[in-house]
């Protein structure tokens, strides 16, 4: 695979961008089940992972309701992005046309 060029101002914008959203994670108080599911989400992007380490943990969670916790209304900063990436994942691949 080919490495695609970056530009210098373009990378330290990319790396600040990152590092706002590892401190978010981290810093993300996940005191709810709910906002549990939200920063397990933002660690594994993975519902199936999030309940299989609810399931773990002791805490019989479906995945039926994990998923109505992400799809449901953002209540913050992180929810907010990460609902919406991930729709973007689950939105239907345009075939091309030739």
């Amino acid at each position: 695979m080919a490495t695609k060029l970056i530009t210098v101002p373009r990378a330290e914008a990319e790396i600040r961008r990152l590092q706002q959203y590892i401190t978010l994670v981290e810093e993300y108080q996940s005191d709810t089940l709910e906002k549990w599911i939200i920063k397990e989400y933002a660690y594994t992007n993975s519902i199936t992972e999030v309940v299989k380490r609810a399931n773990a943990k002791g805490m019989n969670l479906d995945l039926a309701y994990a998923k109505s916790v992400l799809k449901g209304k953002a209540c913050d900063e992180l929810h907010k992005m990460l609902k919406s990436g991930y729709f973007a994942r689950m939105k239907p691949k345009k075939e091309r046309l030739y």
